[in-house]
């Protein structure tokens, strides 16, 4: 079967440096117009393998494939040197390395007849018609890129924003209801305040029993809310994360008393002071964040 008979498959790369700039060859075969770069297809060659190959042997560079942008042809142009029918399979090409490392194939390009040059600059350049196509894909291909990287930033930000929204919400809604619980607790105050003062034989009445109900029922819209109240009893350290110091009482070592531990001196120990003598109105947490601190007298 003669090859005559077919068209001969070709594959192109635009080669495109970290400048963005694509590199362009005189060719003998276009009568010395710009080309890209590239060849025939080998028989059992992949295409990415032959542009990888025509590459290396026109301009003594490796590149990397970065993608395939598609599909030209050229039906016996004039402005090859022959009667050709050739398909363009295209790819761009990724080189990173010395610019001026070009080593061009004498028998394909004129002598050191290349140059980097943008997109837009090669098209008003006297540049074959195969390339011309690979240009203009290429600059369709990135067009596209462009909007869909702003479509994505802007899916991006719309996420964030949401994000922010959302804590902004959270936020709000815990201050609220931080806002809400402090309200709350001096009524709870008020209730066990009044509780200790019932007398023994008063206990039992319906009254007691209603208010002790009532207090309960707060009690229950704090724990639902994940408030609850800071332990603290008498004689623990005092802790100022999570108490307010409102007396602090000085106690001088005085040999004639018996129930303080001793010092050596006679006096009291060291490991007596700072402590909490008294709890003079409960403290409360809502998670892990203290809304009202424990009010304690300090010893």
């Amino acid at each position: 079967m003669k090859k005559s008979e077919f068209p001969e498959v070709i594959v192109g790369g635009l080669i495109l440096n970290q400048d963005n700039l694509m590199l362009l060859g005189k060719s003998r075969k276009w009568h010395g117009k710009y080309t890209v770069f590239g060849g025939h297809v080998e028989l059992g060659e992949s295409l990415k393998e032959a542009i990888k190959r025509e590459v290396k042997e026109e301009t003594g560079l490796n590149v990397e494939i970065e993608k395939k942008i598609g599909f030209s042809d050229s039906v016996f142009h004039k402005d090859f040197h022959q009667k050709k029918h050739f398909i363009f399979v295209d790819f761009i090409c990724r080189y990173d390395g010395d610019k001026d490392a070009i080593k061009l194939d004498e028998k394909e390009y004129l002598a050191d007849e290349y140059i980097w040059v943008d997109p837009e600059g090669a098209l008003k350049m006297d540049i074959a018609v195969g390339t011309k196509d690979i240009i203009n894909r290429y600059l369709e291909e990135k067009k596209k890129d462009d909007y869909l990287s702003g479509w994505q930033r802007c899916l991006a930000d719309f996420e964030n924003y949401k994000k922010r929204q959302l804590e902004s919400q959270r936020f709000l809604g815990n201050h609220i209801k931080e806002d809400l619980i402090l309200q709350i607790l001096p009524v709870i105050d008020n209730f066990e305040a009044s509780l200790v003062h019932i007398p023994t034989d008063k206990k039992d009445d319906g009254w007691v029993t209603g208010i002790m109900y009532i207090q309960k029922q707060l009690e229950n819209i704090l724990k639902e809310n994940n408030v609850l109240a800071i332990e603290t009893k008498v004689g623990d350290e005092f802790n100022p994360e999570i108490h307010e110091a409102v007396q602090k009482e000085e106690e001088k070592a005085k040999t004639n008393e018996i129930d303080p531990v001793k010092s050596p001196q006679g006096g009291v120990a060291e490991s007596e002071f700072n402590r909490v003598k008294e709890v003079v109105q409960k403290g409360y947490k809502m998670g892990d964040k203290i809304i009202r601190a424990v009010r304690v007298i300090v010893k």
